[in-house]
């Protein structure tokens, strides 16, 4: 998954305005508390990028490490994402189910953003009951976020649901 960075149309440069949405994305991590979580290396990556002074930006490799980083973080950042990308599996695995017993939409629902969300829920909800449910969807977050963070996100959605 890429993450797009708009540059906008003024006088910026583009290492200026990639270091400042790097630091809007440091800020909105702190202000949710969840930059205490992040694994080391990726907290290190963050915080090298947003307080070095002359910093370019003109590496590949250092610009790929960022956008990685970014499009794993970028799903703590919004509740909706983070239900959708649980329930992706489920909706796959009803989607499929449905277009077997001859719903030929069913093929559409895979990509449906509101059904990824709503399969999250039922997911979340399902886990309430059974206290020990592992969603392997997560194992994008396990790379940035350290496990013990993981039970906590999934302790309060099913404290919310």
């Amino acid at each position: 998954m890429n993450v797009y960075v708009p540059l906008p149309n003024s006088s910026y440069t583009s290492t200026t305005y990639i270091k400042e949405y790097l630091i809007n994305v440091v800020h909105r991590l702190k202000i949710r508390n969840i930059w205490q979580y992040l694994e080391p290396p990726v907290r290190g990556w963050l915080d090298l990028a947003c307080k070095l002074k002359g910093i370019k930006f003109k590496s590949r490799k250092v610009l790929l490490v960022l956008c990685n980083i970014l499009s794993r973080v970028k799903n703590l950042l919004s509740f909706p994402g983070l239900v959708a990308s649980i329930g992706v599996r489920a909706a796959w695995r009803a989607s499929t189910l449905a277009a077997s017993w001859g719903n030929k939409d069913a093929e559409k629902w895979r990509n449906d953003k509101a059904f990824n969300f709503y399969c999250g829920l039922v997911s979340l909800q399902v886990s309430k009951m059974i206290p020990r449910t592992i969603f392997p969807e997560l194992h994008f977050l396990q790379e940035v976020v350290q496990l013990k963070f993981i039970e906590k996100i999934l302790r309060f959605f099913r404290k919310m649901l």
